[in-house]
């Protein structure tokens, strides 16, 4: 064979390789019951805000872990595993079955130089492994007032959650002023933490005001004694944990639920049973699992944070979660 030759094939076959290396598919979810969902592959959020009809192009894996959440908590998540061949366009529709639950099914499968144009009304975004948060502007905010200490004033906790151009902030403030019912002990708290969902920058700022300290019979219930491994030094009081509770219940969409508690968590130094209370407040089991996993390293009595585990409704759950503690120690 010539040299000649020799290229003419060695180029023949690296187009050969190319073209193999480069086949990708395409997935569209679709509903006509007028139920927005959020579209979740692999665990990552593909759809900014709550549709009905998505396209996700540029797929190279042959599988794909699917969650469909619909902006309508009232209805169950949907989980399903898809699996999608090289150079296709593969379309599933969510419906309700005979027993009216909403499942997830293959309508059709056809090769992409064949597939029709957008729908109307369709969303077409690019396969991202970096979760796409909403590109619509919110901006709520919640106040929430508790009991104090005996005698004492309120505690305050304002949420303040805004969303624009796909940046979220959430900025959250706890006013916790307590006193003995001698007078002798004030306290100030103004806990501030703004920043991108999960990656903020936390201020603490604590006044006290000491008069008398040394002769007043303040007590704080909380400071029970533990003797195993701590995750942090002091546990939330039960007051402050209250109004932090009754924040999170005011929101509405099960994102905003997660971002506030992880606010809560990363800003505060929970206990074993405040972490599962907060769990049961989510709607979504991959919701509860993702909590526990961030929550750990913000837990007072780490001894007891298999009471977490009655949150769950799955053992797959229990077992992921040992995984990430065990990966933790």
């Amino acid at each position: 064979m010539t040299t000649h030759l020799r290229i003419i094939l060695l180029v023949l076959l690296a187009g050969i390789g190319i073209k193999a290396s480069a086949q990708f598919s395409n997935l569209i979810v679709f509903t006509q019951e007028n139920e927005p969902f959020t579209l979740m592959m692999n665990g990552i959020r593909q759809n900014p805000d709550a549709m009905t009809n998505v396209k996700i192009t540029g797929l190279k894996a042959p599988s794909y872990k699917i969650s469909i959440r619909f902006q309508n908590q009232g209805l169950p998540e949907i989980n399903k595993t898809v699996y999608l061949q090289a150079e296709t366009e593969s379309t599933y529709e969510i419906l309700k079955n005979n027993k009216g639950t909403q499942v997830m099914r293959l309508m059709n499968s056809i090769p992409l130089d064949q597939a029709a144009e957008a729908a109307a009304g369709q969303q077409i975004y690019d396969y991202t492994t970096t979760p796409r948060v909403s590109s619509t502007t919110i901006s709520q905010t919640t106040t929430v007032s508790t009991g104090g200490f005996a005698g004492g004033p309120a505690i305050t906790t304002t949420t303040t959650q805004t969303t624009t151009g796909g940046a979220e902030q959430v900025t959250m403030e706890i006013n916790h002023n307590g006193m003995d019912q001698n007078g002798g002990f004030n306290r100030n708290d103004d806990h501030r933490q703004n920043g991108d969902a999960g990656h903020g920058n936390e201020r603490h700022k604590d006044s006290y005001d000491n008069r008398g300290y040394g002769n007043s019979s303040h007590r704080d219930g909380d400071r029970e004694e533990y003797s195993g491994p701590k995750g942090c030094p002091r546990p939330m009081s039960k007051e402050s944990f209250d109004a932090a509770v009754e924040s999170i219940n005011a929101k509405t969409f099960a994102d905003s639920k997660l971002t506030i508690a992880k606010q809560v968590a990363g800003a505060n130094c929970l206990r074993a049973s405040q972490v599962r209370a907060i769990m049961k407040l989510f709607t979504f089991e991959s919701d509860r699992l993702e909590f526990a996993k961030f929550a750990y390293q913000h837990t007072w009595d780490l001894k007891n944070y298999f009471m977490v585990n009655d949150a769950f409704e799955f053992e797959s759950s229990v077992d992921e979660l040992n995984r990430h503690i065990n990966g933790k120690k």
